[in-house]
């Protein structure tokens, strides 16, 4: 039950950390922050940095494991969780890197120009 746990809650960030990456290049933050964008960039990329260290020990850990069970459906039910802990890791990596670009003022929004008659 744990390993399902882990295996939905992983593809849970897989998921939504693209999108919320993509929120915040287009200048969007969360409203229950209390700082200013530059602090809440600079936060959300702790975390990722935070959430790839762990993709990366429980992938490790869970591929380790894996070794130990003497099920045989328990094996490969690891063998899954351990590669979505990676595909976490490499999904956290490359958003961070994405973060790296982002201006810190809020964007501003372009003049329309009225058409000609």
């Amino acid at each position: 039950m744990i390993e399902l746990i882990s295996i939905v809650c992983s593809l849970i960030v897989c998921i939504f950390t693209p999108f919320e990456v993509n929120r915040i290049r287009k200048g969007g933050t969360n409203k229950k922050f209390a700082g200013n964008r530059a602090g809440y960039i600079a936060a959300y990329r702790k975390q990722l940095t935070m959430l790839t260290w762990v993709g990366l020990v429980l992938g490790v850990l869970t591929l380790a494991l894996s070794f130990l069970e003497s099920n045989p459906g328990e094996r490969i039910v690891k063998y899954v969780a351990a590669a979505i802990w990676f595909a976490v890791s490499a999904v956290c990596f490359i958003s961070k890197r994405s973060l790296a670009d982002v201006s810190i003022e809020q964007p501003t929004a372009q003049p329309t120009v009225p058409p000609t008659p």
